[in-house]
């Protein structure tokens, strides 16, 4: 892809010229890109129809947060140079969070135990959920965590019913509604 800077027979440009070339603009640069093709009859397959749905629900997701100011500006903040709080919703959109680690060093299974969820995401974490399991598979408790205001990718729950769980699974959630989970054997 060819970029065009600061030249004046293309400034503002758009379009197609001679359905070989695109002409497109994103902030204040020019590009230009090959023509895309499209085969006329061609029936889409069923990971294209699933693609082009989800990137549907980002654009949408994306104007959404873009209408908020507050969201919008938060969204500018981390949008690096070129790109626009729009492009960084709706890649917000597309990309879940992930939970790197549970710590159950803190856990003994008394009530006031600690257990630290590890998550990230590429805008924001907005809740983990922590569920502690029973070696059958039962659960034991199930609750929020807390964001530690100190070390902002860390989540701590308190456990608040005596219980020896076997299983701890942490589920993280960001803005758009993605989720991401893991789950930690004692």
């Amino acid at each position: 892809m060819a970029n065009i800077n600061n030249n004046l027979l293309v400034r503002g440009a758009s379009g197609n010229v001679g359905k070989q070339f695109v002409y497109r603009k994103r902030g204040n640069n020019t590009h230009i890109v090959k023509m895309p093709s499209v085969k006329k009859g061609a029936v889409a397959t069923k990971e294209q129809t699933e693609a082009r749905e989800r990137f549907a629900e980002a654009v949408l997701y994306a104007q959404g947060a873009i209408a908020s100011a507050d969201l919008k500006k938060e969204y500018e903040k981390i949008a690096p140079f070129g790109s626009t709080a729009y492009n960084m919703a709706f890649r917000d959109y597309l990309k879940a969070p992930v939970v790197k680690k549970i710590d159950a060093s803190n856990y003994n299974g008394t009530p006031g135990s600690t257990i630290v969820v590890h998550a990230k995401d590429d805008f924001r974490v907005a809740s983990v959920k922590v569920s502690i399991f029973d070696s059958a598979g039962v659960l034991l408790e199930e609750g929020n965590a807390l964001l530690n205001p100190v070390k902002r990718g860390q989540w701590v729950y308190t456990v608040t019913l005596a219980n020896t769980g076997a299983v701890i699974s942490a589920k993280a959630t960001d803005l758009p509604g993605n989720e991401g989970m893991l789950e930690l054997s004692l």
